[in-house]
């Protein structure tokens, strides 16, 4: 899961990057911490933000939809964020989130539950 969010993270900064050559400073941030946030349970947040192309309005509710891809034709197969998804949600009994601005920043963000033995997907 972490490991196709970096490589989404990275995407899209290299691609503000070749828009924006001269001005533009790519970053990628992860933050974890122990924190309440799913029904009163002790749970686990990791984010991880970049400040790259951004997702669009028009297609944030489908980013997690099976073969939904916002990478051109050949370059994605809209299977990566379906399937961390599911690992999140069915696999671990967490929750994964987006928040995003276009041509501003993505931000996703798990919550996993501490001490909580993993569900079978």
């Amino acid at each position: 899961v972490l490991l196709n969010l970096f490589n989404n993270a990275f995407y899209a900064v290299q691609q503000r990057q070749q828009q924006e050559p001269a001005i533009y400073q790519p970053t990628v941030t992860v933050q974890t911490r122990r924190t309440e946030s799913l029904s009163d349970r002790q749970t686990v947040e990791i984010r991880i933000r970049d400040n790259g192309t951004g997702i669009p309005d028009k297609v944030k509710d489908k980013v997690f939809q099976p073969f939904f891809t916002t990478k051109p034709t050949g370059e994605g197969t809209g299977l990566g964020l379906s399937l961390s998804y599911d690992i999140v949600t069915k696999g671990h009994g967490g929750e994964m989130r987006v928040d995003s601005e276009e041509g501003q920043f993505t931000e996703f963000c798990i919550y996993l539950p501490v001490n909580q033995p993993p569900l079978s997907v």
